[in-house]
């Protein structure tokens, strides 16, 4: 299917339905930078407005023939973006008032040796989950989070597609989040049953 914006958005969404991947690729090209602009006006970090976008497109692939003939792809993609910069900002809210909550509970009961050994020790588990990962990805990811360099100073240093970077990083984040998750989760609870 051409890039064409003479093709309505009504027929995008029967081929899609019928799980036409040039369908997709089309409502991708059209509607991915506009959400993503959309969303760097309410989120600070340009990366994690690219993985929101990353996984609004997966999710609407994934949900493509259950969804409704009748859909307004502008309105759908647009308040399913605004719904997830809403989780996402709550999640971040919730994350900032526990890391203060727990840093103001170590300052006050758990001596500095003990902060720091376990500061220690969340750093290890965080190195080895990223060790753990294939060497182009790793590199790639260390490069975006250490480094902290742009998709596109990430493909020019590597020669590169800025697409094949995007996909690494995102693909890194989907299996470090739950690794991560799941350590943060248990040290936070231990953490608590201290007090």
């Amino acid at each position: 299917m051409p890039s064409d914006r003479t093709i309505t958005d009504t027929k995008l969404v029967a081929d899609l339905r019928s799980g036409n991947s040039k369908a997709f690729s089309e409502i991708y090209r059209r509607y991915a930078e506009p959400i993503y602009l959309l969303l760097r006006k309410k989120i600070d970090c340009r990366e994690d407005a690219r993985d929101i976008v990353q996984e609004l497109f997966a999710s609407l692939w994934q949900k493509h023939p259950t969804l409704p003939a009748d859909t307004c792809l502008s309105a759908y993609l647009f308040t399913a973006a605004k719904y997830r910069a809403i989780n996402y900002i709550a999640h971040q809210t919730v994350s900032k008032n526990v890391l203060q909550d727990l840093s103001e509970r170590l300052h006050v009961g758990v001596s500095t040796t003990d902060h720091l050994v376990r500061e220690r020790d969340l750093s290890a588990v965080i190195e080895t989950a990223v060790s753990d990962l294939p060497d182009k990805m790793q590199v790639i990811f260390r490069m975006s989070r250490q480094d902290q360099l742009t998709h596109k100073e990430i493909a020019k240093n590597l020669n590169l597609s800025e697409t094949t970077v995007k996909k690494q990083v995102a693909n890194a984040l989907k299996i470090l989040k739950p690794k991560i998750g799941t350590i943060i989760i248990g040290l936070l609870t231990t953490l608590y049953n201290l007090f």
